[in-house]
């Protein structure tokens, strides 16, 4: 699957010129979390912690009508979070996850006024999401009786003993004001699929689950 992102950027770019529609490119910074339990049993005190990631998108609003429209959008953004597990300040292991995703979210656009690119415009958005993971690593640090160590470990997807998945999807919704063709966008990202099993609901087991979460903020600019 993450051969055919070359495939899909490029079909993607290849429309751009096929239609009208008003082309924008926003970055920015995504404040990215972990909805997870703990894979041991006896670590009582566990605790998610969120880490900053950057994000860049490339969109292509489609209009139905005068207010709304279908936006596909390109995007690179990194995920994940810091879990930790503290006894006290000399005994403590803190482990944090960074992985870079190449997404395709396809969101409903509803425009609330003063979204021809001229004057103050406000607008809404909502929709589903497919992500792949380009790479990932987690960087642990183990704290014992006040001596710290640290490892690296870069996640390996081609192993199929690996329980790591590399397929995340979800939903996004978020809101934006324009200034002009100059816009802020901020969105909530609510990843559904559980990338530690197969089942992403896992209601029906015990296996540890891990979900994406995240809080974006970007600034963006309107052809």
């Amino acid at each position: 699957m993450k051969n055919l992102i070359p495939f899909i950027a490029l079909a993607f770019i290849t429309y751009l010129p096929t239609t009208n529609a008003q082309i924008s490119v926003r970055a920015g910074v995504n404040i990215a979390s972990m909805s997870a339990n703990a894979t041991e049993k006896n670590y009582s005190d566990y605790e998610n912690i969120s880490v900053v990631g950057f994000q860049a998108a490339l969109a292509l609003p489609i209009k139905i009508s005068e207010n709304i429209a279908i936006q596909p959008e390109l995007v690179f953004i990194q995920k994940g979070g810091k879990s930790q597990y503290i006894a006290d300040d000399r005994n403590k292991l803190i482990s944090t996850l960074k992985t870079n995703y190449f997404e395709i979210p396809v969101s409903l656009k509803i425009g609330l006024g003063g979204n021809s690119g001229e004057g103050l415009g406000v607008y809404i958005l909502a929709g589903p999401y497919l992500g792949i993971a380009l790479n990932s690593t987690y960087t642990n640090e183990l704290t014992v009786l006040g001596a710290t160590s640290s490892t690296t470990r870069t996640v390996d997807y081609s192993n199929d003993s690996n329980q790591e998945k590399r397929v995340d999807w979800g939903a996004n919704i978020g809101a934006g004001v324009s200034f002009g063709n100059i816009f802020v966008d901020v969105r909530y990202n609510l990843g559904i699929n559980n990338l530690l099993d197969n089942n992403a609901s896992n209601n029906d087991d015990n296996k540890p689950y891990r979900r994406n979460r995240g809080i974006g903020l970007s600034l963006g600019l309107r052809f």
